[in-house]
This record gives C-alpha cells, structure tokens and sequence, in this order.
C-alpha cells in the first residue's frame, strides 16, 4: 500500500469504501509518517486542498470546483470527510476500549506527528464529558485526561507507557522524541 502511495506522489486517490480506513490502517501498520503525509498536502487531490479552494465542507470530488469555481460534483460530502476518524483516533488518540460498553473504558493513545504541536477534543457518552488534550513541549508530550465517574481510561504515551486514570483529571508528562528529529541536549 505504501508503495502504491509513493507512486501517487503521496496523494490521496481512495474513494467512498477506503477513505475512512486508509489512514488508520497506515498508522496501525507503523506508517504514521506515510498517513500524516498524506494527510496535510496543499495540491490536488488533498483535503488542504479543497481548504485552501474555499471549502467549508469535504468534496465529493478532489477536485471539487474547477478553474471557473464551478461545481461538478456535491460539494457536501462524507466518503472524503471520514478522515475525521482518524483526528479522533489518532492524532487526538480517544477511541474506546476494546470490548468497552458505552464507553465505560476507553484509550487515549495520541499518534501526534512532528508538524503538530498539540490537540484537544472531547466526547459526551453516557457517563459524561470526556476530554483529551496534548502538547508537544521541546522534547517532552503532556498529555490530559478528564475522565467522568464510572469510567477508566488507559493513557498511552508515544514512549510506550501506560497509565490508568478513573473518573477526575489527570496531567503527565513524558519524553517524545518526534521521528527523524534526534533529542536536543
């Protein structure tokens, strides 16, 4: 897949069905720089693109309006916005838990790539606010929670530790060393 990626200059071509799972499954497969890659390009066919053409929702088409600003397909359209998946999965990393229920336990594992500096976001199951934030402070990730009662979270750091937050707030740092950047002494 990835070979077939760096063929399309490392631009999107996927359609309705592939979309949503394409960047999650890169990231889950140790491509996380391959789908962040894909996922911040300025030229066609890309979702910066359709931004930075005046785009207020996702396009059914990459192109989506041509030189004229005329529109050839629906210019409201989910297949291309099911990257929004991944934000929450991945680069907010709040998904729930295998096997959880409601979200009674749920994962906040951030995916964060060297491009961004931080990410925030929250859901309300039935037991309450949840909310996720991250910052990438030099060579170190602080990582929130707030976790509503009746429920455990397990925090996963991009180091590979783990910490397990009940029902309150919980704030840590730990060191992250982004790829292809060395720690800075």
């Amino acid at each position: 897949m990835v070979e077939l990626i760096r063929c399309a200059d490392t631009h999107a071509g996927t359609g309705f069905l592939t979309t949503g799972d394409l960047l999650p499954v890169l990231a889950d497969n140790g491509y996380a720089q391959v789908a962040y890659e894909l996922l911040v390009p300025r030229t066609e066919p890309s979702w910066m693109y359709m931004l930075d053409h005046g785009a207020t929702t996702i396009w059914e088409d990459w192109q989506g309006v041509d030189e004229n600003g005329d529109a050839h397909e629906s210019l409201n359209h989910y297949s291309k916005g099911a990257v929004i998946r991944f934000l929450h999965t991945h680069t907010l990393g709040l998904r729930p838990a295998p096997g959880s229920v409601a979200w009674e336990s749920f994962e906040v594992a951030p995916v964060p790539h060297p491009s961004l500096t931080w990410a925030r976001g929250s859901y309300a199951p039935p037991q309450g606010r949840i909310e996720v934030g991250w910052q990438a402070d030099g060579d170190d990730i602080r990582i929130s929670v707030t976790a509503p009662h009746s429920t455990v979270a397990k925090v996963v750091f991009p180091d590979g530790t783990t910490e397990t937050v009940t029902d309150g707030s919980y704030r840590a740092s730990r060191p992250w060393r982004p790829p292809g950047r060395g720690r800075r002494r």
